[in-house]
């Protein structure tokens, strides 16, 4: 079975991709083919090479409707839908995804500018001093002020005026900060775009950040809150403190139709646990893989390597799951043979392997096991 992947470089060829593609060969079978960025960035899809599953996911710079076109021009069995992640770079497109499936999102509303003047207010939006308000749908400060562009993470939190007021400057990390707070800010929000306000939920001071590998396997990990001081937790070589967590029955059911309403089965995505006792998600990433972690690379693969002969040659699927005794590590970009250090594929693998999907993702196997979690 060829598996093409399709993505920049740079996310192509990271160490998480590499761990998981060198088991996936490892139990034979597939043939790997990489496009590359010369190949997706200038040439024509029709020297694109053709294959049987592709894994295909935007980055900064990927030319997605190029892909797209590709896809629907040779209909390879998609790891993860094309069409789907144009939703992913809209928050707004992203929120009505969520309430459409009854996936739980904090109370907001969405002020779009589309079309407008700059600095002009669509009708019915009102700002006052410690609250906005939409069509009589009213976000009390502290609330969450989100640009629509889901590629834009510049996200400001609003404080009122009886907590000091002010504004906290959340954005991507730089070294070993995540935010900052401007207490002489006005406190009045942005009118350069649409931006959608949320009320700020408490958690404790943690993230929770879910990851599926298909709809019945999800690992989650919590981290301290950029909301906090802003400082970056690391640990000692340098990555980010992460701390794997239990999903609990209803968090389960998120991260499953998550992964079946946007068409990603491979999928990271954003979780607050509310001190209301509640889950939501606040974001959904799409292509997503836990950094450092063996047991999910162990796992990933299998789950991968069942979804793809499910979709493709099921009669395979009876076959032994564990992988060859030579698997691959990484040398650089190459991959080099050495001896496996694991004797089978671990237990949620071989639980996906053995038919742990439905029939609305795949289309094939019955329901069986129940999601995994990785601890």
């Amino acid at each position: 079975i060829r598996v093409g992947i399709c993505a920049m470089d740079k996310k192509a060829t990271s160490k998480p991709m590499r761990e998981i593609i060198s088991r996936l060969l490892a139990y034979g079978g597939f043939e790997i083919v990489s496009f590359g960025d010369e190949l997706i960035l200038h040439h024509p899809i029709t020297d694109w090479p053709k294959v049987d599953c592709l894994m295909s996911w935007y980055s900064d710079g990927f030319p997605l409707s190029k892909a797209q076109a590709y896809a629907d021009a040779t209909h390879p069995f998609l790891i993860n839908d094309l069409h789907m992640q144009d939703t992913l770079q809209d928050r707004r497109a992203v929120y009505k995804v969520l309430l459409d499936n009854g996936i739980a999102a904090p109370n907001h509303v969405i002020v779009n500018r589309d079309g407008l003047e700059p600095g002009q207010d669509p009708p019915g939006f009102i700002e006052e001093e410690d609250y906005v308000e939409l069509d009589g749908v009213r976000i009390d400060k502290p609330f969450v002020e989100k640009p629509a562009s889901g590629e834009d993470h510049n996200i400001h939190i609003y404080y009122p005026h009886s907590m000091g007021g002010g504004v906290k400057r959340l954005f991507r990390k730089v070294d070993n900060k995540s935010s900052c707070y401007d207490p002489n800010h006005p406190g009045t929000v942005r009118r350069d775009g649409g931006y959608i306000y949320e009320e700020f939920l408490a958690t404790g001071g943690t993230d929770v950040k879910v990851y599926t590998v298909g709809p019945r396997y999800a690992h989650a990990e919590a981290r301290k809150s950029p909301v906090v001081d802003g400082r970056v937790l690391r640990t000692p070589d340098g990555k980010e403190m992460r701390f794997p967590v239990l999903l609990n029955p209803a968090e389960k059911e998120i991260s499953r139709t998550v992964c079946l309403a946007f068409g990603q089965k491979v999928c990271g995505f954003d979780l607050l646990r509310s001190e209301k006792g509640r889950s939501y998600v606040c974001d959904v990433n799409g292509w997503s893989f836990v950094k450092n972690s063996r047991k999910y690379y162990d796992d990933a693969a299998g789950i991968l390597r069942s979804t793809i002969l499910a979709a493709l040659a099921p009669h395979h699927l009876t076959l032994a799951a564990a992988p060859a005794a030579n698997t691959l590590s990484l040398s650089g970009r190459g991959l080099t043979p050495m001896m496996s250090q694991q004797g089978s594929v671990s237990s949620a693998a071989a639980a996906a392997a053995s038919g742990a999907y439905d029939e609305e993702s795949l289309g094939i196997l019955g329901k069986s096991a129940s999601l995994q979690e990785l601890s």
